[in-house]
Formats: structure tokens, sequence, C-alpha cells
């Protein structure tokens, strides 16, 4: 404390001796060097601070036109979710039609699945000459012959197979076995049918097929 007072009464009195006029040239000079430092360092900071300001402000302009820009695209007659609502209306509507193509599809596997039992091959041509034999042992009809001749249909649907059948039973037992056969899961058309009686049914007869042919 001793050496600032004895500095500031050396400095009172150094500016007592002088002349006023001198101690305002002296202060004068005092802030003309002051000016000339702050000029020097002062003002390319804040030039510099000044530049990264409006850099600032001129990216938060372009996005505040880019974000008016994008209002403007999406808004119609004043509603800005217009857009939104139209694709959150357009994506309900794919959800519904996705449901009902896949309806459509389960559908269309059952319906193939059922017509597969139509469709004409040598799987099915068996299973049906079988079924025929299983039929007649659970009617109690003894079988003789059965003879079949495929049928050379160029339609896609119609008479593909010709089975002959003889066989013997009572008359009861016959009609059941017909009955049967007709039932198939096939369509089937019992024709030409012959019947002798005598003790037992004697029958002779032909079962038309119907399939799809592929």
């Amino acid at each position: 404390m001793k050496i600032i007072e004895d500095f500031l009464e050396k400095l009172d009195n150094y500016f007592e001796e002088k002349k006023e006029s001198e101690f305002y040239l002296m202060v004068l000079a005092v802030v003309a060097v002051f000016g000339l430092i702050s000029y020097s360092y002062l003002i390319p900071i804040t030039e510099k601070e000044l530049r990264k300001d409006l850099a600032i402000q001129k990216d938060l302009q372009n996005k505040i036109r880019a974000e008016e820009s994008y209002l403007a695209s999406v808004t119609v007659n004043g509603d800005q979710r217009f857009k939104i609502k139209k694709l959150q209306s357009e994506i309900a509507r794919l959800k519904t039609r996705y449901s009902d193509l896949k309806e459509i599809n389960e559908y269309s596997d059952y319906q193939i699945q059922t017509l597969s039992e139509l469709l004409f091959n040598e799987r099915n041509w068996g299973k049906f000459l079988d079924s025929i034999a299983l039929k007649a042992k659970k009617n109690g009809i003894d079988i003789s012959l059965i003879s079949n001749r495929f049928i050379n249909n160029k339609d896609s649907f119609g008479h593909v197979l010709e089975i002959g059948v003889e066989c013997e039973g009572s008359y009861k037992n016959m009609i059941r076995f017909m009955n049967e056969i007709e039932e198939s899961e096939l369509v089937v058309d019992i024709y030409n049918i012959d019947l002798e009686s005598n003790k037992s049914i004697k029958a002779n007869f032909k079962v038309s097929v119907w399939g799809i042919n592929y």
C-alpha cells in the first residue's frame, strides 16, 4: 500500500508542475495510445465475432426458408398435415388391400386343394379304382372284373375315364354299392346298367369319370 501511495503522490506532484495545456495533451496522448491498442487488438477480435454471428444468422435464415418451403409444399387449403393424413389414409388402404388379398389367397388355396381331387392323373385314377373294390367288399359285392380305359378328351373339363364293372350280390347291396360309387369325391356317372336276376343280382355297368385335364 505504501508503494502505491508514494507512486500516486509522485504522479500528483508531476502534474502540479505542468501547465494545464500540457496536462490535457498528455491525457489525449494516453487516450490515443489506448485507442490505438484497442483498434489493433480489439477490432480484429470484434470483426471475427461479427463474421461468426453473421454466418450463424445466415445459416438460421436458410433453415427458416427451408422450413417455410417445406410447410408450403405439404400445406393444402391451410392444412399443414394434409399430405401426412393422405399418406396415412393410403397406408390404411394398402393394409385393407393386403388383408383382402390374403383372404383371396387362402380361399384360392382351399379351392385348389378341393379341385385337386378332380385333376385327372394316375394317382387319382388309382385311388378311385381302389375305392370301387373297397366299396364292393364293404357292401358284400363280389367283383369278377374291373376294366378301365382312358378317354382322350381335349377339353379342359370332361369325360376322362371309362370304367367297366362286372359284379354279383344281393339287390339291396347292389343298389347301395352303386349309390356309394356315384357319391364319390370325383364327378362320376353310372350308365349302361345290365342286371340279371337269379338267386342274386349279376350286374354289368360302366362308370364315367369326369375331371380336369391339364
